[in-house]
């Protein structure tokens, strides 16, 4: 039986097929006379045809009257209905079943309109699974974790209580924008930035400004950790190149890092460790680890892109049913627990340079200055060290110059005692000092 999993997610609905993706659609509509243009093919007019455009259909998915609604699109629910169709058409008759994975924040009234509209698609929904809890499954979780998604128009965290049974719990929406709204800032100040230094304005012609704003996403998730970034525009036979500081993007980001923050912290009791699943969506929103730095007694775990679909397959015949079909927001599985090498019983707990040790503690931050003389860095870390459990773990925050046994290093790696860790050609190694850290 071929099974296809649809992530519903306004930033762009996914579709997998034998654990690959195959389509992701962004949740927009453009309508340009009787033409209805949805998905990538919407987003890449959006700014050229600017009569009528809709990207909320997904964030309030109802069937509500929409103020501008014609007689074919009454309100959002028909939108959904189009869009989701155009998705499912093309592989209907290469798939034998389907399983809905749905925002944390729809309530039963969305979830049954949504069922709805997959039942006129003709499609064969076998199971409808909370896209929280498959995030999370295949993640060493503490008992006490969160997951931080953003979407469009919101930032949601949800809690997640991870014992015998993994289950999503409460959801709070932690703001009401969402990446559409950073878009737009990140957008202006590039546009900005582009006029301040070549008095070019993307923005004055509609081609250029759907050419800044079809580049812009893909910019935004693969600049990563560096501080400046080239951001490049093709038109015709002209190249137009600006540098764009973190300094400058994460000015669009300072109203919601605090609302983070707090809502995170509310969510953690004193004296009690925490771990924080970061959506992949979240990629190269500049700041917000600086930001996460701040909350004490939490581990934090950026997911990989697709994480959620894969995860979706592993569990899937947890999720599917041949009778009734329920919104599945727990599994029957016992949070993953650490590795075996996360629980040896001797872990790494100093740094030692030299005949110079001082212990790693809650974190330690390194740069390419402070490890000469074994100090903690007061800013721009290159990387943190931190203890979790039973092990010890290094994040990486610049990529290119950390290295572990000469190595590059990825985000959540174990440190044992006796690695030997590098930043600019500089090294330290990790060693376990009896009485400290278990």
């Amino acid at each position: 039986m071929a099974l296809a999993i649809i992530d519903i997610s306004d930033t762009g609905i996914q579709l997998a097929i034998g654990d690959e993706v195959v389509n992701t659609s962004p949740g927009i509509a453009v309508l340009d006379g009787d033409r209805l243009l949805l998905g990538q093919e919407a987003l890449n007019n959006a700014r050229l045809l600017p009569r009528w455009t809709n990207n909320r259909f997904w964030n309030q998915l109802s069937t509500d009257p929409i103020a501008n609604r014609t007689a074919n699109i009454r309100h959002h629910a028909d939108l959904a209905f189009a869009h989701l169709e155009s998705i499912w058409t093309p592989v209907s008759a290469d798939v034998d079943a389907v399983i809905l994975l749905v925002p944390c924040y729809y309530d039963h009234q969305q979830l049954g309109l949504l069922l709805g509209i997959a039942n006129e698609c003709g499609m064969p929904v076998a199971g409808v699974a909370d896209s929280s809890l498959l995030a999370v499954s295949g993640t060493a979780l503490t008992p006490l974790s969160l997951h931080l998604d953003i979407h469009l128009h919101r930032i949601t965290l949800a809690k997640i209580h991870s014992g015998a049974v993994l289950s999503r719990r409460e959801v709070t929406t932690v703001a009401e924008l969402g990446l559409f709204t950073l878009w737009e800032r990140w957008g202006d100040i590039i546009a900005n930035q582009f006029i301040q230094t070549s008095r070019f304005d993307p923005m004055h012609q509609a081609s250029s400004e759907q050419a800044l704003f079809n580049a812009l996403p893909g910019w935004i998730a693969e600049r990563g950790m560096d501080r400046s970034h080239a951001f490049e525009l093709e038109l015709g036979d002209v190249h137009h190149r600006v540098i764009v500081t973190s300094d400058q993007l994460v000015t669009a980001c300072t109203q919601i890092f605090p609302q983070i923050v707090q809502s995170i912290r509310a969510q953690i009791p004193t004296g009690t460790t925490a771990t924080l699943i970061v959506s992949p969506r979240f990629a190269g929103i500049p700041g917000l680890r600086d930001s996460l730095d701040l909350i004490t007694n939490l581990a934090t775990v950026q997911l990989e892109p697709d994480e959620v679909i894969r995860n979706a397959f592993v569990h899937a015949d947890k999720i599917t049913s041949d009778e009734v079909i329920s919104h599945v927001v727990s599994l029957p599985i016992a949070a993953m627990g650490l590795s075996p090498n996360r629980q040896d019983s001797e872990r790494a707990t100093h740094l030692l340079k030299r005949n110079s040790a001082v212990p790693v503690g809650s974190a330690f931050k390194l740069s390419e200055e402070s490890i000469v003389n074994l100090t903690m860095a007061e800013s721009d870390p290159a990387c943190t060290i931190y203890p979790h459990g039973n092990a010890l773990y290094i994040d990486v925050h610049t990529t290119g110059i950390v290295q572990l046994n000469g190595q590059p290093v990825s985000d959540q790696t174990t440190i044992a005692p006796g690695d030997v860790l590098s930043i600019g050609g500089e090294e330290l190694t990790f060693i376990s000092v009896a009485g400290h850290g278990n």
